[in-house]
Formats: C-alpha cells, structure tokens, sequence
C-alpha cells in the first residue's frame, strides 16, 4: 500500500513539474519580445542594482568585521567581556551554556 501512495504522489509530482516547466517556457517565449524592446533599459538597470547590492553588502559586512575585531582587542587588552547591552544579548545565549549539562541516565 506504500509503494502504491509514493508511485502516485512521485507521479502526480513529476506532472506538476511538467505543467510548471511547460508554463515558465511559454511565459520565457511570450514575454521575450518585450525583453528585446526593453533591454537599452534593462540591462543597465540590472547591472546597476547588482553593483549596489553587492557595495551595500561589502559595506555591512566589513562593518561586522570591524566591531568584531574591536571586540576581540578589547578582550585582548583588558582580559574581560565588554559591558554587556541590556536586551541585545539572547536568554538562551552564553549564559545557558555555562549550565552543566545533564547526567545520562544510567542504563541497566
């Protein structure tokens, strides 16, 4: 009776991507022509949002790796934590994993 529920559900799959394969080729084909009109104007479009995108996201993640480093000096130099920020810290964080960790039940 499995086999049977998993043939049927492969196969109503298989027919699902089908339909949508079909549909996102005929989607391709029919818009293709306002790609062609429109691409002076959507190419550069892209070029330039991807350029952004990928300035914004240099710009946030060495701004992470900065304070990163500022924080690891300040533990160089002064030996302790850095003030801790009320509310930014999660209650599951650091704290939680300074618990001893429950004995296994002893099997028998």
């Amino acid at each position: 009776m499995t086999a049977f529920l998993a043939t049927t559900a492969a196969v109503f799959l298989l027919l699902l991507a089908g339909l949508s394969l079909t549909g996102t080729a005929l989607a391709l084909v029919a818009s293709m022509p306002l790609f062609l009109l429109f691409s002076p104007v959507l190419v550069p479009a892209g070029i330039t949002t991807t350029v952004l995108a990928s300035g914004l996201m240099a710009g946030g993640t060495s701004g992470v790796t900065a304070l990163n480093i500022i924080m690891w000096l300040y533990k160089q130099f002064t030996g302790k934590d850095p003030p801790k920020i009320p509310g930014l810290t999660p209650a599951g964080g650091a704290a939680s994993a300074k618990k001893p960790a429950a004995k296994p039940a002893a099997s028998g």
